[in-house]
């Protein structure tokens, strides 16, 4: 027998497939359900993505179906792990990674696709079995699940009932945001929200229902109410201050932005909507001061962009006048910001100088926006290179007495950076080669540091 006579005749699984009848497909699609389970799973995954393709093949009760049993077995993959951690109070991140995977398919699923209520049903009494434990920490992303799952009222209802079952503060907040937001029951909502208004987020949270219902009146007299409450009441002053910039009711106004700054709440923002709503007035006086005094409240990553705004508002005299205090205070507040208008000043040998003498060089200053120095660096390497090649310098040798890996890492990295100022800049290679060999000779117990820096 001929070698191509032998290969013709080696069995191929893929042939044999093809060559089989619906009844053999079937019988062997059996055996391996019974032997792996998880191929259920997978086949009808492989159902539902041919589905998307071809939505004509299944009717709508077979979809139904189909979507019924994905949802079981995601819920089951993941409720295996998290009864485990409900028992142990924690488990292995891997598990943990696991369980949130298939929770998010839930949730996937659910973005695009109804079950039946009787599945849900089921699945919610499943979930809360293992809700009310309280003890696995996926108790937000269960809760997050059940409300993704539910659309029809009954749902709803069921899903209330399920969380009346054990009631607590968090639970009748709950029960309040399906009232008002699913099943649009307001005298079920009211009954609960008014018997729990101690809080600004609770005001706030019945001012949005009157929002949403169009009641502006009722909406208006509870954000008032709210500014007596204890707690956050921020957002209830934003939505004061529009009101009555819009009803051009300038006492109210002001009125609502004492009353953030006695409260130290959202003070920048109200400040500046006040200098806006002067500013549309015609009083430019009262603008350019309120604006001012809302550059206090400044974030600390925003003062370059606040210092630009108060440019462009304030006129040419005001901005000369105020303009050294606004440029003192950003100094003091944001380093980094600071050198930044320093550099659009023109104000280079400033920049340079600072970044030369600051002290904190660590790689722990190297990822902070404050104080991250390098880019000055680089926009300034051509004017001068000198100082530049010593910022390098001194942020490398500032890093090897820590005396470990990532210290020398860092150390290497600015060695780097100070080798191709020496040769792209300076052009001295051979000054590059004898202060990296003494360095090398000062640090030569380190073979760490060494070694980390020998393809310099």
């Amino acid at each position: 027998m001929t070698e191509e006579n032998i290969q013709d005749e080696d069995f191929s699984l893929y042939s044999s497939l093809q060559a089989l009848d619906s009844d053999a497909l079937y019988e062997l699609i059996q055996h391996l359900l019974r032997k792996k389970p998880e191929l259920y799973q997978l086949a009808l995954e492989w159902f539902k993505e041919r589905l998307e393709s071809e939505p004509e093949t299944l009717t709508e009760g077979e979809l139904i179906s189909l979507n019924d049993d994905l949802l079981f077995e995601y819920w089951e993959d993941a409720r295996v792990i998290i009864s485990e951690f409900n028992e142990l109070g924690g488990g292995p991140e891997e598990d943990e990674d696991e369980a949130y995977e298939s929770m998010n398919k839930i949730l996937e699923l659910a973005k695009k696709i109804k079950f039946s209520t009787d599945a849900i049903i089921e699945f919610l009494d499943e979930v809360f079995e293992e809700y009310n434990l309280k003890n696995s920490g996926f108790e937000d992303l269960m809760m997050e699940v059940s409300f993704a799952v539910c659309r029809t009222e009954e749902e709803w209802k069921y899903l209330i009932k399920k969380l009346e079952e054990h009631p607590s503060d968090w639970r009748i907040n709950l029960i309040m945001r399906i009232n008002k937001n699913h099943l649009r029951n307001d005298s079920a909502y009211l009954e609960e929200r008014l018997k729990d208004l101690e809080y600004g987020m609770d005001y706030w949270d019945l001012v949005k229902f009157y929002i949403d219902r169009d009641d502006m009146e009722k909406a208006l007299e509870t954000a008032e109410e709210g500014l007596k409450a204890k707690g956050r009441i921020e957002e209830l002053l934003v939505y004061l201050a529009e009101h009555y910039a819009e009803k051009r009711d300038t006492s109210n106004l002001e009125r609502i932005v004492n009353t953030a700054l006695a409260h130290h709440e959202g003070e920048k923002k109200l400040l500046d909507r006040l200098s806006e709503y002067y500013k549309s007035e015609g009083d430019f006086e009262k603008a350019k001061n309120t604006l001012f005094k809302a550059f206090e409240f400044t974030s600390p990553d925003n003062y370059y962009a606040e210092y630009r705004r108060m440019e462009a508002f304030l006129s040419e005299t005001d901005w000369k006048a105020l303009e050294p205090e606004i440029f003192n205070r950003v100094r003091i507040k944001n380093f980094n910001d600071y050198l930044r208008i320093c550099l659009d000043k023109g104000m280079k040998e400033t920049v340079i100088e600072a970044i030369l003498n600051y002290k904190v060089f660590s790689r722990e200053s190297e990822n902070s926006n404050e104080y991250n120095l390098d880019k000055f660096a680089e926009e300034l390497l051509q004017d001068y290179p000198e100082k530049v090649l010593e910022y390098y310098w001194q942020k490398a040798r500032k890093g090897i007495p820590c005396g470990n890996r990532s210290a020398y890492s860092f150390a290497a990295r600015y060695l780097q950076k100070a080798k191709e100022v020496y040769i792209n800049n300076l052009e001295d290679e051979a000054g590059w080669t004898k202060r990296f060999s003494d360095l090398k000779a000062e640090f030569k117990n380190r073979r760490a540091f060494i070694d980390e820096v020998k393809m310099l």
